[in-house]
């Protein structure tokens, strides 16, 4: 079954996107952690590239809530608009690269030869499908864990997940995003290895 969830979740990637590339050093520590990236790293297609600036996840005893910031103000594919932002971000909630449930969307889509997340993938939060309600899917080992409505409000979407769409983990985990257009994948955060949350 996880098998087969990791490739649905890649085949899903690879309908909008077309299949290529392959980032590990941890980010900041602590109940909050970010990282940055560089502004006017984009690649990919199309006049519009989403450039993704900043990640952070802050933790607490219900669950996280996930910020990511962009160098203009994004918009939500809840729009209609063909240029909205789109992305995935990618949990490794036991912290061990070893024990992977889901194929790394970032490290599949990131520029050829240009490292690797170093994650072992255990969630996927997917800001791909918007349901009427304008929700999105966590997905893990057992498919659809639940939905969650990210925030869009000027330069940054904001995203709460609760611990049980998780598995119910502790909130200490590592991380990382690609964020794009429906036509093309734009940028990596971070470029290279992944945002650690972790425990003082």
């Amino acid at each position: 079954m996880k098998r087969e969830l990791s490739m649905l979740t890649l085949l899903a990637a690879c309908s909008l996107w077309s299949c290529g590339g392959d980032a590990a050093g941890p980010g900041s520590g602590g109940t909050t952690a970010r990282v940055t990236d560089p502004a006017g790293d984009t690649y990919g297609s199309g006049a519009v590239r989403w450039d993704i600036t900043a990640m952070a996840i802050t933790r607490d005893a219900d669950g996280i809530t996930l910020t990511l910031d962009f160098s203009s103000n994004v918009i939500s594919p809840t729009s209609g608009d063909t240029t909205a932002v789109i992305g995935y971000v990618s949990f490794d909630v036991d912290q061990d690269s070893t024990t992977a449930d889901l194929a790394s969307i970032v490290d599949q889509f990131r520029p050829a030869g240009s490292g690797s997340t170093g994650l072992g993938v255990d969630y996927e939060l997917e800001l791909v499908d918007y349901a009427q309600d304008s929700t999105v899917t966590v997905t893990g080992p057992a498919g659809i864990m639940g939905r969650v409505k990210p925030v869009f409000s000027g330069k940054r979407v904001t995203v709460r997940i609760p611990r049980a769409l998780l598995g119910n983990d502790d909130g200490f985990l590592n991380a990382a995003a690609i964020v794009g257009t429906s036509r093309s994948p734009n940028d990596v955060i971070p470029d290279n290895g992944h945002l650690t949350v972790r425990a003082m």
